[in-house]
């Protein structure tokens, strides 16, 4: 069978013998709604386990709304036109709103990147702040069950009306995105966004779990420690088109914005392959190595161990990380990596304790326009011009009969084996 796979803009060709082929994970995909502001203004009209926020907002009171950053698929500059017009036909000012752009560790935004983030006229009309790490305030909001202090940022904290807007997807160790990261780690201080981040290690720290999942239920606690009045959350499909909206109780909207994930993304299959062939979604997901890991990631959860991983991403901007490639250059296990995280968390380094670990356990071939001696040399990967050629290397040294698996896209798919195999 001839499958297409995405690489960059463009997409590559595979031919898969019938007899070695296990399967290709198709998503269930929604078609973007034509009318978002349309859907957005009935999710405000209609919360979920919340009053109209004509009923919670009082004019005078003063609003803080944490936006995602310039790292996050959100669109914000569609969501928040809506919610901003309803806080102001139920009186509250524009000086009275303060937008927080949730940066979380990541740089401080340019002013042209707030401006696509919030849009010109918002960006221009309203009082906007960022969490800067080496600038900013946090208050501590009490401990977490996990003895972590939950230091959030002032500004939220001081609103009389606090608000959170973010779309909902998978993560590979929180489970899933949105909402309640719109607090931790999005407005939190270094210290605790490190120590959560640092049970990543644990077992139920996956994509798509969040039961017994510690980072997922400290962010949760950070968000009821730190509060919440109002949440407006989407889901987008793969194109960052928007397909389902809700608002209301943060908890409600988070649930329903997973129920949908589920719905469009969520694949069962009965047995590990032995090879799988996984795309990073294309540009932009695979625009550097760093983003195309979560595909790598995905991948690493359903093939067999010592099996044969298949990656294909253009990677046009190389590794997208400082911190990540320093830590593949000074560590050249994953143990020594994940010792070097629990006694000092740092984003970016925890992409390469997972590119360690996957090759450790697995064989992993990479179709980029990365050079071939530095994928080799450097990234301990198998270089390979075409997607062909790396197939029918892996079924040669597969043993007989091979099964390949086939992942389109790897970084918004999430695929579980089933109980019962």
């Amino acid at each position: 069978m001839k499958v297409s796979i995405p690489y960059g803009v463009e997409y590559l060709n595979v031919s898969i013998p019938d007899k070695n082929l296990s399967g290709i994970i198709k998503t269930n995909e929604m078609i973007g709604s034509d009318s978002p502001y349309k859907l957005i203004e009935q999710a405000l009209r209609t919360p979920l386990g919340a009053q109209h926020l004509s009923t919670i907002v009082s004019p005078g009171d003063t609003i803080a709304i944490v936006v995602d950053d310039y790292t996050r698929p959100c669109p914000t500059n569609i969501l928040l036109p809506p919610l901003l017009k309803e806080l102001k036909q139920s009186g509250i000012s524009e000086t009275d709103i303060t937008i927080i752009i949730g940066t979380g560790t990541h740089h401080p935004p340019s002013i042209d990147s707030i401006q696509s983030i919030l849009g010109h006229k918002i960006a221009r009309a309203y009082n906007v702040i960022y969490n800067d790490q080496q600038s900013s305030t946090f208050v501590s909001v009490g401990l977490s069950t996990y003895h972590h202090q939950i230091e959030v940022l002032k500004e939220y904290l001081d609103a009389d009306v606090k608000m959170l807007v973010s779309d909902i997807e998978y993560h590979y160790f929180a489970g899933y995105g949105g909402i309640r990261k719109s607090i931790l780690p999005a407005i939190s201080s270094k210290q605790t966004i490190q120590q959560n981040h640092a049970m990543m290690f644990d077992v139920h720290a996956t994509t798509g779990n969040l039961k017994k999942n510690p980072v997922h239920l400290e962010m949760m606690e950070a968000m009821n420690l730190a509060g919440c009045d109002f949440a407006l959350g989407c889901v987008l499909n793969s194109t960052h088109e928007i397909v389902g909206v809700w608002a209301g109780d943060p908890e409600k909207v988070m649930d329903n914005g997973i129920k949908l994930v589920d719905i469009m993304y969520k694949s069962e299959i009965s047995e590990k392959p032995d090879i799988v062939v996984v795309s990073a979604d294309g540009a932009p997901h695979d625009i550097n190595l760093y983003q195309a890991l979560k595909a790598l990631y995905t991948a690493s959860q359903v093939v067999k161990e010592g099996g044969w991983i298949i990656l294909v991403a253009e990677c046009k901007e190389g590794l997208g990380s400082d911190l990540y490639h320093e830590c593949l250059q000074k560590y050249p296990t994953s143990s020594e990596i994940k010792k070097a995280l629990e006694d000092n968390f740092k984003i970016g380094a925890h992409k390469a304790y997972y590119h360690r670990k996957a090759v450790e356990t697995f064989h992993i071939c990479l179709i980029s326009s990365l050079h071939e001696s530095f994928v080799d040399r450097f990234l301990s990967f198998h270089p390979f011009s075409s997607v062909q050629d790396a197939l029918d290397h892996a079924i040669q040294n597969s043993g007989d009969n091979p099964r390949v698996l086939v992942l389109p896209h790897g970084t918004t798919t999430y695929v579980e084996i089933s109980e019962s195999s």
